[in-house]
Formats: structure tokens, sequence, C-alpha cells
């Protein structure tokens, strides 16, 4: 038997966390870059500060701190998912064993060997329901992952205008 679904629950939620954090300090750097800017900074580098280069690492800075926001909100949703599914993956296991079956990855499949005829009978009333779970469940697994790849490819392709951007003003 193989795991059901594949992920680690508590991973995705501690880089999520991490980038969610990582995010407020790029947040908080942009308020000191935006106070400088306005002139109420207590940097020593103020006066000697180009408005352009400030606006410019402001506009990064924000960009980036937004990005990972979201990226660690979309990693700690899929955690959550992640976790909620692994547990119906659970539940669907042990009541395929109950019927004398077996979960092969999201597929409800009846053991190798020689069954007696109730228990043959049992195995196949139970079945149906058993891989209609699984079916669905494995449809909330594919949407799970398909939003958590969409939020990060956003996010990538939004980086990399960013930083496109910001080779851009430094030639």
């Amino acid at each position: 038997m193989s795991t059901a679904v594949a992920g680690d629950p508590s991973g995705c939620s501690q880089l999520g966390a991490e980038l969610r954090s990582r995010a407020a300090t790029l947040l908080a750097l942009h308020t000191e870059v935006v106070e400088q800017q306005r002139g109420s900074g207590r940097s020593r580098r103020r006066d000697h500060l180009d408005p352009l280069l400030v606006e410019r690492d402001r506009a990064t800075l924000e960009a980036v701190a937004v990005r990972l926001d979201a990226a660690g909100a979309a990693l700690q949703r899929y955690a959550q998912e992640l976790a909620a599914m692994g547990q119906e993956a659970q539940r669907i296991e042990r009541a395929a064993r109950a019927a004398g079956l077996e979960l092969d990855g999201l597929r409800v499949v009846e053991p190798w060997g020689v069954a007696a005829p109730d228990t043959a009978r049992a195995r196949l009333e139970a079945m149906p329901d058993l891989q209609r779970r699984s079916e669905r469940l494995a449809s909330q697994v594919a949407r799970a992952r398909g939003s958590l790849r969409r939020s990060l490819e956003g996010g990538r392709d939004e980086l990399e205008r960013t930083a496109a951007g910001v080779r851009g003003s430094l030639g």
C-alpha cells in the first residue's frame, strides 16, 4: 500500500509561516523607506537618498513582501487542506480494511488471494461507495495542488517582472 495523499502538512505550514514572517520584515523595511522618503526617518542616510531610488526600493520591497505573504498564505491554506485530506484518506482506508479491501494510493482494490463467497460478495458491495469516496478525495487533492501551483506560479511571474524592472532601472 502506498500513501494515499502525499505531502507534509506541518512542513508546508512552517514554510508558509516563515515566508509570512519574512514578508512582515520586508513590510517593516518598506515603512522605514517611506518614512525616509517623507523626511521623517531618523536615518543619517536620508540626505543622501536619491528620491527615484527610494521610490524604486519602496515599490520593490512592497511587491516582494506582498508576494511572499501571498505565497505563505497559500502554503498555509494548502497545509490545512492537506491535513484534512490525509484524515479523509485514513477514514477511507479504515473503511476499506473493515470491508476486507485495501487502498492502493487512492484506488480501492481487493487483496490477493482466495476469499469465501460471503467475503467476496461483501467486498463487491462495499467497493463502489468506497471508490466514489476515494475518487472525490483524489479530485480534492488535484484541486488543492492546482490552486497552490497557480498561486505560486503567479507569484513567481510577478517577482520576475519586479526583478526585471529593477534591473532595467539600474542600467
